[in-house]
């Protein structure tokens, strides 16, 4: 019998140039959608794609996965999600405790986001882990018995309440006997989720690069996920010593740290094949205590894009990186630098998605970008990957 924990815890948790013929004529009808977005004024002005309908799934070219915190949903419940803009939601988090059982706040059982969800065409993915809930992976993944039984109750839960999967998002395995343990977890849960009529879904959240991605054997697990979402976001921030951009697309002279290109090379060194490749957009910032770009940092916080909004319509300064193609601003004391993304950085790496041809993106987290009950970035992704002109 299934055994589930409750717990009231609560998650806080070479420059793009068109090569085809095809993605210029993207590129062109796109700048025609944003109007004067990408004509030097400042970023983040009201940008209003033509909408999909709310009626039916939009028709979708690339994947769009949403991550949605279910401690959020006091701040955007289930009827204020836009389904149209999706292609699938990652409710976070639930997470394995020690003993391999399924750990579910009350929070995570929201059935009416579930029936919504699926009303529009859109699969709601159940997240396993995230950031500080993933103590209880190790030992259950190195034990049989263990991981037997968190396979049998997330497979329970995702029938009992209707997901149409699973997002592993171990953050981060880190050793040599956590690689291979993790290896034989993903191999054994794929064939019960696979075994399903119909099969569910299974994907994970890695890491953008190799400092933690050594420990992964993607050459071998790929055949095993549906889709492997690079987190390409939190390049710096509080464990750096220096201040930078949080999710560049380019990698500049200055910037140790990486970028969006970085990890896309990345997965293909790894043999990930593109049908099989998610890039992430973060709709959140990072601000650092520092001089400038690439200067030494003494602190850094998150803010969220609604915050950014309402620091760019004060007097912070916008500033836009030629060279890694992403904003920030700068403080009225010049002290503070806050790299995030906006719709004009947002637009630029749905063209590079298209120029590289990888199934879709990611987001994290899909309350952070609503300004005045509507999303701003969101439309942007959906428009940016899916465009098909007027219908």
């Amino acid at each position: 019998m299934m055994r589930l924990i409750l717990t009231n815890n609560k998650q806080v948790v070479s420059k793009i140039s068109f090569k085809k013929y095809l993605h210029l004529i993207i590129g062109l009808a796109l700048i025609m959608l944003v109007g004067s977005e990408l004509s030097g004024q400042k970023a983040g002005r009201n940008f209003d794609p033509k909408r999909p309908s709310q009626n039916r799934p939009a028709r979708m070219d690339k994947v769009i996965i949403g991550y949605y915190p279910s401690n959020k949903r006091t701040v955007v419940d289930y009827r204020q999600i836009e389904f149209g803009y999706l292609t699938h939601l990652a409710e976070a988090f639930t997470w394995p405790d020690s003993q391999g059982n399924l750990i579910v706040s009350p929070d995570f059982i929201y059935p009416e986001l579930l029936a919504a969800a699926h009303q529009k065409g859109v699969k709601v993915i159940m997240s396993i882990g995230g950031w500080g809930n993933c103590a209880g992976f190790p030992p259950m993944a190195a034990s049989a018995e263990k991981r037997s039984r968190f396979i049998s109750q997330v497979l329970g839960f995702c029938l009992l309440h209707g997901y149409d999967g699973v997002d592993l998002d171990w953050e981060f395995v880190s050793n040599e006997e956590e690689r291979t343990n993790f290896s034989t977890l993903v191999k054994e849960l794929s064939a019960v989720l696979k075994a399903q009529n119909p099969p569910l879904l299974l994907t994970m959240a890695a890491p953008a690069g190799p400092y933690w991605g050594r420990w992964i054997n993607f050459e071998e697990l790929h055949p095993y996920f549906d889709y492997i979402s690079f987190m390409t976001y939190d390049y710096y921030g509080p464990w750096t010593d220096h201040a930078g951009h949080n999710s560049p697309l380019y990698t500049c002279l200055n910037d140790p740290c990486g970028s969006v290109d970085d990890t896309f090379s990345y997965a293909l060194i790894r043999g990930i094949p593109l049908k099989k490749v998610l890039l992430g957009i973060p709709f959140y910032g990072r601000s650092f205590e520092a001089a400038g770009l690439y200067k030494p940092a003494t602190s850094s916080q998150n803010y969220v894009y609604s915050e950014v909004k309402k620091l760019m319509a004060s007097d912070w300064k916008y500033k836009w990186d030629e060279c890694a193609e992403v904003p920030y601003l700068i403080s009225p004391s010049k002290k503070t630098l806050l790299s995030f993304d906006d719709q004009r950085s947002v637009l630029k790496k749905g063209r590079y998605l298209l120029e590289k041809k990888v199934a879709g993106f990611i987001i994290w987290e899909i309350t952070g970008d609503v300004v005045n009950g509507r999303p701003e970035l969101l439309p942007v992704v959906y428009q940016a990957i899916n465009y098909q002109g007027d219908k």
